[in-house]
């Protein structure tokens, strides 16, 4: 789901989560990037963490390792987060 465009915020990405009711939130500015679980219904930070975009990695086949943190992702989130943060997608960063 492409992301809607605001001029004056940091890019933004959702992720579905293999949680249901979790969304994993992810924006970047020019020094890190900042990964959070959300409760989707509330739109309340279940958790976050922040890190140098280049610390971040694939974990298995559907996940995120952010530092020593890993976020669960639905089947093919993954691929799109690295697309989005790469500037390979049309939410990439840049795009809100």
């Amino acid at each position: 789901m492409p992301t809607p465009k605001h001029p004056n915020l940091r890019p933004v990405i959702d992720l579905a989560s293999a949680s249901p009711g979790i969304v994993v939130r992810a924006s970047t500015d020019k020094n890190c990037v900042f990964v959070s679980c959300v409760h989707a219904e509330s739109n309340v930070i279940v958790s976050m963490v922040a890190a140098y975009s280049h610390v971040i990695r694939p974990a298995a086949d559907h996940a995120l390792q952010v530092g020593q943190s890993i976020f669960l992702l639905a089947h093919g989130e993954a691929q799109r987060f690295f697309a989005w943060l790469h500037g390979d997608s049309d939410s990439a960063p840049g795009v809100h």
